[in-house]
């Protein structure tokens, strides 16, 4: 898919209605043009493309929705999650596919057959997604990003000559604010994830990198500062996706273990005629120790760089974005005053 279209390199300096409304604006184009990849058939990764799209778009409305003043509510808000869920089964089986195949390449004849049977039943999950996605999904999407953009399109601000009403402030003052919150709840996830043991915190940790990514990334191109923050949040967040991506295969082969295990005993009380499980309990239980295996070394790596006390890149994250937010508070201070407005 070729690069979705940016805001304007003076965003930070436009007033925070119009910035806010362009950065949304940005994301529901890279949104329309994901779905029409995806509509072609051609690119292997469009549904993922697709679901990160619409993702950055909730996401950037949801962090800039008093600056957008109503424009996008809860009804278009709430069918926009539902599209965002709705796919993310067959992402998760076609992430499940591609890490089966890399663990088949080597692996031992009891291991292959396991991997191709759990393998055949994800594929079967994709290919249902994708048609719930063509025929309802897609659908749905165009209706919202319609009514998206005709909201969004527009901004009325009325202007006061009698100097009644307080200057408009530039973006860079809710792009700081938001860097901020969404920064220390980052740091707060990885601070309960730190013992290893909050589960929830370490999915809080990776929803809250995203996040940020997204608010960072818009920026980016005309902010050198943002560009380390930006290098640093995709690597935590490859850290803990791939973890993620890890356990959610692992709890798929110990379901597909626990049908198979249920069809042996029905069969061997005469309840069914018992059917051969490609792989068989071997093949499974070598899948799931490498599966364990590399988790184990992902966390340990997750461990050692973002969780451990006074690890070098939580630190280095957290003064790279402490720094963005002074800068940009110290632009809006030297700034010379916007337009008053109502």
């Amino acid at each position: 898919m070729s690069a979705a279209p940016r805001p304007p390199a003076d965003l930070l300096e436009r007033p925070t209605g119009e910035g806010a409304r362009l950065v949304a604006l940005a994301e529901l184009a890279r949104a329309g043009r994901a779905r029409a990849a995806l509509t072609e058939g051609s690119d292997p990764e469009a549904l993922h493309d697709f679901r990160v799209a619409v993702r950055r778009l909730r996401s950037q409305l949801r962090a800039f929705r008093g600056e957008l003043e109503g424009a996008v509510g809860r009804k278009l808000s709430r069918r926009l999650r539902r599209i965002a869920a709705g796919t993310n089964p067959g992402r998760d089986a076609e992430v499940g596919i591609a890490l089966l195949d890399e663990l088949a390449r080597g692996a031992s004849p009891a291991e292959k057959r396991a991997a191709g049977a759990l393998g055949a039943r994800l594929a079967e999950r994709r290919d249902e997604v994708y048609r719930r996605v063509e025929a309802e999904l897609l659908p749905a999407f165009d209706a919202v990003a319609a009514r998206l953009h005709e909201r969004l399109a527009s901004w009325q601000v009325e202007v006061r000559l009698d100097g009644a009403a307080e200057p408009l402030r530039p973006f860079r003052a809710a792009l700081g604010a938001e860097l901020g919150r969404h920064a220390a709840s980052l740091l707060d996830a990885l601070d309960a994830a730190r013992d290893g043991s909050e589960a929830r915190a370490v999915h809080r940790a990776r929803i809250a990198a995203k996040r940020l990514r997204y608010l960072l990334e818009p920026v980016a191109p005309a902010l050198e500062a943002a560009r380390e923050p930006v290098r640093r949040l995709r690597q935590l967040q490859d850290l803990l996706g791939d973890a993620r991506d890890l356990g959610v295969l692992a709890t798929e082969l110990a379901v597909e273990a626990a049908d198979a295990e249920h069809a042996r005993i029905a069969a061997a009380t005469g309840g069914a005629a018992r059917t051969r499980s490609a792989g068989g309990r071997a093949g499974r239980a070598a899948l799931a120790r490498r599966l364990a295996e590399r988790r184990s070394r992902l966390e340990a790596e997750l461990g050692r760089r973002w969780l451990a006390a006074g690890a070098a890149e939580a630190a280095a994250l957290a003064s790279g974005i402490a720094a963005l937010v002074e800068a940009l508070a110290d632009a809006e201070r030297t700034s010379a005053p916007a337009v008053a407005a109502d």
